[in-house]
């Protein structure tokens, strides 16, 4: 089977500056970051996984959380070290977290599991869940429409990425699988002329054990 995730961190890197320029300062998702963090303890530890230009760590931390984030795209953490310097940034796969388990009570993973492919979703969700302490939280945000699917980048013509879109449905049946439990899902219309989808899907699941 082709690993078309090989697309993602090349193109990222491609892309990463006019990706910075057009949404580091976009405050569309904020009301659901806010949701999100309104779940969390005052100064929890928060994992922003597949963190771009380092946007929401920026966010999340000047909240008073302590926020760290981890990215495939060198060239993203160049950018989010540069604007976010009191944040701690690294390479790491999500698929392949090294933190030790119950290691953090929030994980953040914003337009970043839309490129997982869905034969390696639950095992990814599963590191999730091995990372959360108990009573964690996960926050999700994701985009909707068909799975798998390798795409023109809409930021840079003749690049390629790979998205792995999803229903309201389907998301709920891998983090139910994982061992989650939803505590709150929405979707709703995207703005943005570049988005791949027309609708943005929310949720926030918990780790109940």
């Amino acid at each position: 089977m082709t690993d078309n995730t090989k697309f993602v961190a090349p193109t990222y890197s491609k892309i990463a500056q006019i990706y910075t320029e057009k949404y580091f300062s976009d405050q569309s998702d904020l009301p659901f970051i806010n949701k999100f963090l309104s779940y969390l303890p005052q100064e929890a530890n928060v994992l922003d996984i597949g963190y771009g230009p380092g946007n929401f760590t920026e966010y999340i931390s000047n909240k008073g959380f302590d926020v760290e984030g981890i990215d495939l795209t060198e060239e993203m953490i160049k950018i989010a070290q540069q604007k976010v310097p009191n944040c701690k940034f690294q390479v790491m796969d999500m698929r392949h977290l090294t933190y030790g388990d119950h290691s953090f009570e929030a994980l953040l993973s914003a337009y970043s599991l839309i490129h997982i492919p869905s034969e390696e979703i639950l095992s990814t969700l599963k590191g999730f869940y091995r990372i959360l302490k108990s009573g964690g939280v996960l926050g999700i945000i994701t985009q909707a429409g068909e799975p798998d699917q390798l795409v023109d980048e809409p930021l840079k013509k003749g690049e390629r990425i790979f998205i792995n879109f999803f229903t309201p449905e389907r998301l709920s049946n891998f983090l139910k699988e994982s061992g989650l439990e939803i505590i709150y899902q929405k979707e709703f219309p995207t703005q943005d002329p570049d988005s791949l989808s027309s609708k943005v899907i929310y949720t926030i699941a918990k780790k109940t054990d």
